[in-house]
């Protein structure tokens, strides 16, 4: 039978299932047979359908072909067949993929397969995650050593970036800054923006995405310092040949110690951890955004603004500054008791816990705290972050939080070490934007891969989701 094969005759929904299942032998000499079809039956119709499961989905256009007598609600559509309602995507999977594998029960994340907990123990460094999820693969050593002279190669921007940050008042954002001045490399090429060259430049052409994610990736953390140094009025250090991509970022930033004029190597390497830890967590609120982008074929700095604006909400990455917001304002430790009482009561909320995926704790937080841990002095002599310890001490003994399972997020800890390493909590979403930008790119390298389709003169898919209507029709003006 073909997929979603209809019944054309109304039929008893439950005889029709009955008759089918009867049918269809469960177990044959050589084992048991896969059961792939998903049963359905429209009781307005009692029409039978038949939808193939594939990879525990099904496809929502199969839905299309299960249609119904209009209504006198005509905005219903139920000629163009029945819609799948799904209110924040918490259960719509919207792309396949290879990059990444987060999963919430067991606590585990994969990148291309391998398993987060052994690309700590084997020390990655951030170029060599970076590779893995761009291309696939672990660079050799001299491979690495290519990329990382690629990514310095596009460490420059024109003279018009820097003057649209410092026009921007440096009392402001500095993830505003940061789209400001993305936006402004964007103006120096516009020959790799796709409208202004009324064309497609990046899907199925590989060479141009891969130079167009190091360009971004090498432009990205110039931008950031850039920014960094307006906000706290830093000077701005030019970057060196000779230095990593995460020791340039520091130097750039004017983080380094006085004796050499170099960054810390220990806060080096904790960046070059962190970095790898928090490389990517596949379909987020940002991901998402920066594919639906991606999806009308622009260029990749549209697609990176897009991710960043979506980060930048305090339901999303803008909940960091909220937690150090709350963090001062409980102003101490002997006030940590007395907020948690107050989040228990309904009457607060304690912003940076818990997570929607995971069930149990997040595979990056042991990891993110053996960081921290190399950290003790400087949180000892930083009274915000031992109020933030403190808070979690408390949480961490108290059943209310323990049986909801709620704990401190891989990317509130994170912060924390951003913190203890002398970066204010305003630039830490910048920071993490640098972090996550290597995964995101891996996600619009893989959306802008030829496809079959492309070459068979197909239409590229327009991301674009409808909508349940359920206003009022056909209204009369008045005279």
């Amino acid at each position: 039978m073909s997929p979603a094969a209809i019944i054309s005759s109304p039929v008893d929904g439950a005889a029709a299932v009955k008759a089918v299942d009867a049918k269809a032998p469960t177990v044959t000499a050589d084992g048991p047979i896969a059961r792939n079809l998903l049963h359905v039956v429209d009781d307005r119709t009692g029409q039978y359908y038949q939808i193939p499961i594939s990879h525990n989905s099904i496809s929502a256009n199969e839905f299309k072909k299960i249609k119904a007598p209009d209504t006198e609600f005509y905005a219903d559509q139920n000629e163009s067949g029945i819609r799948v309602f799904d209110h924040g995507f918490t259960n719509t999977a919207v792309v396949k993929s290879k990059v990444t594998y987060v999963d919430g029960k067991r606590g585990k994340i994969q990148y291309r397969g391998y398993d987060l907990a052994d690309i700590v123990a084997n020390n990655k460094k951030f170029i060599d995650t970076a590779h893995l999820l761009l291309w696939g693969f672990w660079p050799s050593f001299e491979e690495g050593a290519n990329f990382q002279r690629k990514l310095f190669d596009a460490m420059y921007i024109d003279k018009c970036v820097l003057d649209t940050i410092h026009a921007i008042p440096p009392t402001a954002s500095t993830t505003i800054m940061l789209t400001a001045g993305l936006a402004a490399v964007q103006a120096t090429q516009m020959d790799k923006v796709p409208a202004h060259m009324a064309k497609n430049l990046y899907l199925g052409n590989p060479d141009l995405v891969d130079e167009q994610i190091i360009r971004l990736m090498g432009v990205l953390p110039v931008v950031s310092a850039v920014a960094y140094c307006h906000h706290t009025g830093r000077t701005f250090n030019s970057p060196r040949a000779d230095l990593t991509y995460i020791e340039n970022f520091l130097y750039m930033c004017g983080h380094v110690q006085e004796e050499t004029g170099l960054p810390n190597p220990r806060y080096v390497e904790n960046f070059e951890r962190l970095w790898s830890l928090v490389a990517d967590h596949e379909m987020t609120c940002s991901t998402a955004a920066v594919l639906l982008t991606a999806s009308s074929l622009p260029d990749p700095i549209s697609c990176i603004i897009s991710g960043v604006s979506a980060s930048y909400g305090p339901l999303h990455g803008g909940a960091i500054e909220f937690a150090y917001k709350d963090m001062a304002d409980i102003g101490s430790v002997a006030n940590c008791q007395a907020k948690i009482d107050r989040v228990k009561a309904g009457k607060e909320r304690l912003f940076g816990y818990g997570h929607r995926v995971y069930k149990v704790t997040d595979p990056r937080s042991d990891h993110i705290q053996a960081v921290l841990r190399t950290l003790k002095e400087e949180i000892d002599n930083d009274p915000l972050l031992k109020v933030a310890f403190e808070l979690n001490r408390i949480a961490q003994q108290d059943e209310y939080f323990v049986s909801r399972g709620l704990k401190p997020n891989a990317d509130l800890y994170a912060a924390f070490t951003y913190g203890a390493m002398g970066f204010p909590a305003d630039f830490i979403l910048t920071i993490s934007t640098i972090s996550r930008t290597q995964g995101l790119m891996a996600h619009w390298k893989e959306a802008m891969g030829l496809t079959l389709g492309f070459l068979l003169g197909g239409r590229p898919l327009l991301w674009r989701p409808t909508q349940i209507y359920t206003g009022k029709l056909d209204q009369k003006m008045g005279l």
